[in-house]
């Protein structure tokens, strides 16, 4: 992503510029000694690092700015006194984003915590409430569904979309007041708005509209001694693929599983499947003929946030009902034995 998506630099000289207006490096530029500026017709600016330099005033913003989007600046003259101008980046001729969901087919526990949404292109932050819309299955809107905690990946392609945890954990307040996000049993509709835009001011241009169903309550912490392990013959790359008895959290998947023999890391490429059932490993070398073990993280969670050392809700009366190992070993042979 480019610096002028978050860096606005008003340059002071000694040329007099009734305009604001936008430089070939993408900076704007103004006579002015201090700057504000507005996403639209915002009451609030935006939030950000205001510097003084030498040459004028650089302001560097939270959040990139997006092409597309109409800005109002206001900028002080020597004078003293305050001037607008209203400046729109140029879309640019970037091909519309997509959205995918994980996992995918989405069946959910009743009192699931998160899903992912997966963008093909960095997208605008700092406006998911707005364009996400979930349904129950008479179409109604479950206000205040999600968590306002809005978490990227660094890339700003991935979006974690936390269902509100104090209404998906039973005997909290929000829970008994507002009830749970989700209703056992029952199918939801999750939109996601056609004008949400990528960095580059690209809309989506289309409504995506992913079915959610939601099913029982799940309170049981993963057990990798209910797993299935396929392993591969010695001397070939074929993968190791694991099958879980239900989704984990298929983001955690990525490293949280890791390949040994003896006291070495294998080396290899992960690959979770879409429905987070289903973990491989390649490896970068041909399989080595004899035990490994496969080490698991035991915070690795399932889609309701229960992990391998508990479940994501404790009764305090009773034991937590953790899972008995977080290692897997296996044997890789040569076919014949």
């Amino acid at each position: 992503m480019k610096d002028w998506l978050t860096v606005l630099c008003l340059i002071w000289s000694s040329a007099f510029a009734e305009d604001v207006q936008v430089n070939e490096a993408g900076q704007i530029e103004a006579h002015a000694s201090d700057v504000r500026v507005f996403r639209g017709d915002a009451a609030e600016p935006l939030f950000g690092n205001v510097v003084k330099t030498r040459h004028g005033v650089c302001f560097a913003a939270a959040l990139p700015l997006v092409p597309g989007e109409t800005y109002r600046v206001e900028f002080q003259t020597a004078d003293g006194t305050w001037s607008t101008q209203r400046l729109k980046f140029a879309n640019l001729a970037n091909a519309a984003p997509t959205v995918s969901i994980s996992p995918s087919p989405t069946v959910l526990p009743a009192n699931a915590l998160k899903l992912y949404l997966h963008f093909s292109h960095p997208m605008e932050q700092g406006v998911f409430l707005d364009r996400i819309t979930l349904q129950h299955q008479d179409g109604s809107i479950v206000h205040g569904a999600f968590r306002e905690t809005e978490l990227w990946s660094r890339d700003g392609t991935r979006l974690t979309l936390w269902l509100h945890p104090g209404r998906q954990k039973t005997g909290v307040n929000l829970n008994m007041d507002e009830g749970p996000v989700l209703q056992e049993n029952k199918h939801h509709t999750l939109r996601i708005a056609a004008r949400w835009r990528s960095a580059e001011g690209v809309a989506l241009g289309k409504e995506f509209v992913f079915p959610l169903a939601a099913g029982a309550i799940d309170h049981a912490c993963p057990d990798p001694q209910h797993w299935k392990v396929n392993a591969p013959k010695a001397g070939t790359r074929d993968p190791l693929v694991v099958t879980f008895d239900e989704p984990l959290d298929p983001a955690m998947l990525v490293s949280a599983l890791k390949l040994k023999r003896g006291e070495n890391e294998v080396e290899g490429a992960v690959t979770v499947a879409a429905d987070a059932r289903t973990w491989s490993f390649t490896p970068a070398a041909g399989w080595a003929r004899g035990p490994h073990t496969l080490q698991i993280e035991p915070l690795l969670e399932d889609l309701a946030g229960n992990n391998l050392l508990g479940p994501f809700e404790v009764d305090r009366d009773a034991p937590a009902k953790a899972a008995k190992t977080s290692t897997l070993g296996f044997e890789v042979g040569s076919g014949n034995d």
